[in-house]
């Protein structure tokens, strides 16, 4: 808006002209953060998994949804009937919404950001699969914590679900009682 008050025409046309190239470079340059344009297999030797939280967080989804599955389809049917799933951060729930099947897993939620307030009212949980919770971190809140295994994100993309325990946790409390002190505004 400022050049287009110049009136030296030369001058106005040569800034608006560095204006247009300085645009296309910057676009060029953050053009592989901004699109993903990396085919997931390369991310992590592109080292846009370092560059780019986002894409290394959502690469692998349905893999993560598959081996949840299989977490929580390998429990004992007791301990299946009356569990959720809860994950430290939203992206579990997200694979899952996405790629799970809803007939076979149970509710999955989570305490992070604006997901800590769609815990549903009528979720009766007396078990929980606590997706990056080691069993120390959910003691307080389980008569028994067990890590029962760690998730694996393909092409070694450093997500934040990389390595990720599951711990299986017999609730002392409904999980709508212990709620709030899970919640993660981070």
């Amino acid at each position: 808006m400022a050049i287009s008050h110049l009136e030296r025409q030369r001058l106005r046309a040569g800034l608006e002209m560095a204006v247009v190239v300085t645009t296309v470079l910057e676009y060029g340059a953050f053009f592989q953060l901004l699109v993903p344009i990396t085919p997931p297999d390369r991310l992590h030797a592109a080292g846009v998994d370092a560059q780019n939280e986002v894409f290394a967080d959502s690469v692998g989804w349905d893999d993560i949804a598959n081996q949840v599955r299989t977490i929580y389809g390998d429990l004992p049917a007791s301990d299946r009937t009356n569990t959720v799933i809860v994950s430290a951060y939203y992206g579990i729930p997200g694979a899952l919404h996405v790629f799970g099947n809803p007939d076979v897993l149970p509710e999955a939620v989570s305490p992070q950001l604006s997901d800590f307030y769609w815990l549903p009212n009528s979720l009766a949980a007396t078990d929980a699969l606590m997706v990056d919770y080691q069993p120390s971190d959910v003691a307080w809140m389980c008569t028994s914590a067990k890590l029962i295994a760690h998730l694996s994100v393909p092409y070694d993309v450093q997500g934040l679900e990389q390595g990720a325990p599951v711990t299986f946790c017999q609730l002392k409390a409904p999980i709508q009682a212990i709620w709030g002190q899970l919640r993660n505004f981070s």
